[in-house]
């Protein structure tokens, strides 16, 4: 349950369209100069040095993030993405969603980082802090080692109600799956306009009960009748032995435009992240 260490695969394809996606949520949130709060329920060391052994040892992020930093973007999220890690990338590092959620908040604003592995969290809790204080992070963050589904459950609704939540599991237990439906919905009933991003990877034959276990989950989470969208993004040809051919963000209660601003993106990057490259948006319950 604990041996799942994000630092094998930072900044791979998954981290491009998740980060795309939970900068669009954030942006949108700041839009109005009321106070928000984010939730992160498995967040990981925070960031990620690249030449470390685990970042090395499979050098994903040079199909995922290096493209992107080799871009001049045009699309604006897509744009205020590559600002965001450009500062991290020239040094061989790659931020997190904790340190990007960090980086954009603003003072008024509250930030719940929740992480159960040891280790990870002492590491989110230095890279929080000592950045917190040598960089002036804004916002007030909050470092919890707790169980992301227990936490999320207990710190939910915030006051005042507005904010947004990242729940990106490893998966590493097919449990998870119903983990995440489980908790989504009980959160909704008590939040009903939290907005939900939900990060899952697309998987090939080989692990067909998983992928099952994806899919339902996503059916699950559609009979609440939310508003809400999936993104997918698919990098090598779905072979029965391709093993995670991909993966996808389920967004529910987005914000207005955020498909059109997170499609735009994903235009954009696709071509850049390998020849089998593809993506699609489609709106599973649409509030038109």
């Amino acid at each position: 349950m604990l041996s799942y260490q994000h630092a094998f695969h930072a900044g791979n394809h998954a981290d491009v369209i998740k980060h795309l996606c939970w900068i669009g949520v954030i942006n949108h949130l700041k839009k109005k100069n009321k106070p928000f709060t984010l939730f992160d329920t498995h967040s990981g060391a925070g960031e990620y040095q690249l030449d470390h052994a685990m970042s090395a040892k499979n050098k994903e992020y040079e199909s995922g993030v290096s493209k992107v930093a080799q871009l001049s973007p045009q699309s604006s999220l897509l744009n205020h993405y590559h600002t965001l890690i450009q500062t991290y990338f020239d040094k061989g590092m790659y931020p997190g969603s904790p340190m990007l959620s960090a980086n954009l908040v603003r003072e008024m604003d509250n930030v719940h980082l929740m992480e159960l592995h040891p280790a990870e969290f002492e590491k989110l809790n230095h890279v929080i802090f000592s950045q917190q204080h040598a960089a002036k992070v804004g916002g007030s963050c909050h470092v919890h080692q707790r169980d992301g589904f227990e936490g999320i459950k207990a710190l939910t609704p915030p006051q005042p109600n507005r904010g947004a939540v990242l729940i990106d599991p490893p998966y590493e237990r097919i449990q998870e799956y119903t983990d995440v439906s489980v908790t989504v919905k009980s959160v909704l009933q008590r939040w009903q306009q939290g907005q939900i991003v939900i990060w899952y990877p697309l998987l090939s034959a080989r692990a067909d009960k998983k992928s099952q276990a994806c899919s339902a989950m996503i059916a699950s989470l559609v009979e609440l009748g939310i508003p809400c969208f999936q993104a997918e993004l698919t990098v090598i040809e779905n072979t029965e032995e391709a093993g995670m051919y991909g993966s996808g963000v389920l967004v529910l209660n987005p914000p207005w435009q955020l498909d059109v601003q997170l499609n735009d993106a994903l235009q954009e990057v696709a071509p850049h992240l390998g020849d089998n490259t593809a993506f699609h948006l489609t709106w599973l319950v649409n509030d038109n």
